[in-house]
């Protein structure tokens, strides 16, 4: 459990945030000495401010990953996922105008583009099982546990919050958009996430996380 923009008992009236350097910054971390806006502002359960990196490096709680850290995470994956499917099309294209055999080029090249994204999700469960990141959550530094904070299971990612809500927009396109619109909620989760009992975090790379 967290608390942020907590009014800090002394507020820097010029500096600017470390992170973002556009704001002003209210307090000043009491780990590493940034200076912290609102935004990146948090209390530990101590009563310390901390500055987000150093919140999650302490241990003091679990912060929610951002709304666009979620959205990039999952356009990364949607591209990955079929990167070698389309590196197979685009040089059969290739092939085809320069005039080569398709009957004896175009069945290999599609094997190998299908052969390259089924490896490809395989890795994808594999990072999941291990730490609840894909590789779009990986880059974004964020993963999914379970509400109480603890670690989700494979199961649980992949069928109550992938199979279901997938199958579930496939027969309502209604469900996909209200999925995806809750992210605006306060708790920033998902239908998927209330299926599945989940919650996306920022990762911390001290722990072992990222």
């Amino acid at each position: 459990m967290h608390f942020q923009n907590e009014p800090a008992s002394s507020e820097p009236t010029s500096a600017r945030c470390a992170k973002h350097p556009s704001a002003s910054a209210t307090t000043i971390c009491s780990r590493c000495g940034s200076y912290a806006c609102t935004q990146c502002q948090y209390v530990g359960v101590n009563g310390q401010d901390y500055c987000v990196d150093c919140f999650l490096r302490e241990g003091q709680g679990q912060v929610l990953a951002g709304r666009g850290e979620r959205f990039i995470a999952n356009l990364v994956d949607q591209f990955i996922i079929f990167l070698p499917w389309f590196g197979a099309v685009f040089l059969e294209v290739l092939l085809s105008e320069a005039n080569v055999e398709q009957g004896v080029r175009s069945g290999p090249i599609s094997l190998l583009g299908l052969l390259g994204t089924l490896a490809i999700a395989v890795y994808q469960l594999y990072l999941v099982s291990r730490n609840g990141q894909t590789i779009g959550k990986r880059m974004m530094k964020i993963r999914v546990v379970r509400t109480d904070g603890s670690r989700v299971s494979l199961g649980r990612i992949l069928v109550l919050r992938n199979l279901i809500p997938g199958g579930l927009g496939s027969l309502c396109g209604l469900f996909s958009l209200i999925d995806a619109l809750l992210i605006f909620n306060e708790d920033r989760r998902c239908v998927h996430d209330m299926l599945a009992d989940t919650k996306v975090i920022k990762a911390s790379s001290e722990s072992g996380d990222v």
